[in-house]
């Protein structure tokens, strides 16, 4: 049985929302409880949440680096790009990137769950009838879900932030530098852009096209995977300079060097 997890992140000073499916080929309630664990948190009544100030929560800074690593370990990523108004667009347009995930990607499982957090819908009903447009390959789907209560979400929302403030950084509005730190492959007091941080953490677990033979490279930089035609949905109605970021950001993926 397979795991999506899906969440989302708005923005509308930048006239858009991102939204994030987490997948895994076994429920993370485990896993993500154990990392709330280490963080000093206690699971299904604490919870992670990627919007709280992290320079004053050593508990909920603990708990995203220990949920970081469980994205890089067990998850793939598929991101759903929408306008931040109407707010009920972001549901049906998910259901479009869920589609092209199960439709063009190899999965292990067979049979899937899907699980959404509370206000991607008005109402499960809703959420329901746009989860019957997928036909014969829906998953079982799960609404208004409490992400205390399914921990999976919990990665989910994780993702979502980070990958809109990736956006919001190719949209110019975030522009932020880091120390690269310990196991980054770089002096750890050096300064890196944030993107450039967040970006290396999960470029390899977008759901991708596989990359070209190495005999076909003219260059390091040719090794990139397709991630538009597998793990990107971006709605027709959005604004036409996020399309643009949007697609520039997470359209395709390199995953040579960057040491």
């Amino acid at each position: 049985m397979g795991f999506f997890y899906f969440d989302e992140s708005i923005h509308p000073h930048a006239k858009f929302t991102l939204g994030a499916f987490v997948y895994a080929e076994r429920d993370l309630d485990e896993v993500v409880a154990d990392a709330l664990r280490q963080s000093g948190l206690t699971p299904r009544i604490d919870e992670f949440k990627s919007g709280a100030r992290m320079d004053r929560s050593p508990q909920q800074a603990c708990a995203r680096k220990h949920l970081r690593s469980v994205v890089h370990d067990h998850c793939r990523i598929g991101i759903v790009v929408v306008p931040h108004s109407p707010r009920q667009l972001l549901g049906c347009e998910a259901f479009c990137g869920l589609k092209k995930i199960l439709s063009t990607n190899h999965f292990e499982s067979t049979q899937h769950q899907a699980f959404f957090d509370q206000g991607i819908f008005a109402t499960a009903a809703i959420g329901k009838s746009a989860a019957d447009t997928l036909g014969d390959i829906a998953p079982t789907c799960f609404f208004e879900q409490d992400s205390r209560r399914v921990l999976g979400l919990q990665v989910a929302d994780l993702v979502a932030h980070t990958c809109a403030v990736m956006l919001l950084a190719e949209l110019g509005l975030v522009k932020k530098m880091v120390k690269s730190g310990e196991n980054s492959g770089y002096d750890p007091d050096s300064d890196m852009e944030l993107e450039f941080e967040l970006w290396a953490g999960v470029r390899y677990n977008f759901f991708a096209a596989a990359p070209p033979p190495p005999d076909q490279w003219e260059s390091q930089l040719d090794f990139q995977v397709d991630v538009e035609a597998r793990g990107l949905h971006v709605a027709a109605t959005c604004d036409l300079e996020v399309r643009r970021a949007t697609l520039a950001r997470f359209g395709s993926m390199y995953l040579g060097c960057i040491h």
